[in-house]
């Protein structure tokens, strides 16, 4: 029998309890023993987007804005993506973060298309850094939209562009 969803197109695939099984799953006793939990953290129950962690987490910086700007010196290829119904860091969270680098455009804002022809997000070229939306897909986007973020990933691993719909057919 198959499981029907009322919520947009989500895909049979997709479980809206995965949180649920992390937390079950990484509060076994072998996964935290594997992971090398601490015996004192280990006291206290795993789960999602944990206070404890986020509060006693001091050894992180505020911004890698500026190690962007180390790493494109250096020429490595960045791409930044987002899903645009991400309600923990939404896009324009993320466009604020990407035009406060100033890098110069390279290709302007435009759609970018899955194999199927439909539009799969957006995307622009700065220079040294690429920055693409994909359609649908909210914080976790190869569990919303895995087929476009398999676009996704074969167009940066092929140093590609994100395809378009002249070249969406072609070999990536």
């Amino acid at each position: 029998m198959k499981r029907l969803h009322s919520v947009g197109k989500m895909g049979e695939q997709y479980d809206p309890c995965t949180e649920k099984h992390s937390i079950v799953y990484f509060n076994l006793p072998e996964v935290q023993k594997a992971l090398h939990v601490s015996p004192v953290i280990s006291k206290s129950k795993w789960e999602t987007c944990s206070e404890v962690v986020n509060t006693h987490w001091g050894d992180c910086e505020r911004s890698v804005l500026h190690i962007y700007h180390e790493l494109i010196q250096y020429g490595l290829r960045i791409w930044v993506f987002s899903g645009d119904t991400d309600a923990v860091i939404p896009v324009t969270s993320t466009r604020y973060s990407v035009d406060a680098l100033k890098l110069p455009t390279v290709t302007p804002w435009h759609a970018w298309y899955d194999e199927d022809g439909e539009v799969g997000g957006w995307t622009e070229g700065y220079e040294g850094l690429t920055f693409v939306t994909v359609r649908g897909a909210g914080h976790e986007v190869p569990l919303h939209r895995p087929k476009q973020a398999l676009t996704l990933i074969k167009s940066f691993l092929a140093g590609s562009p994100m395809p378009v719909q002249s070249n969406m057919h072609s070999d990536m």
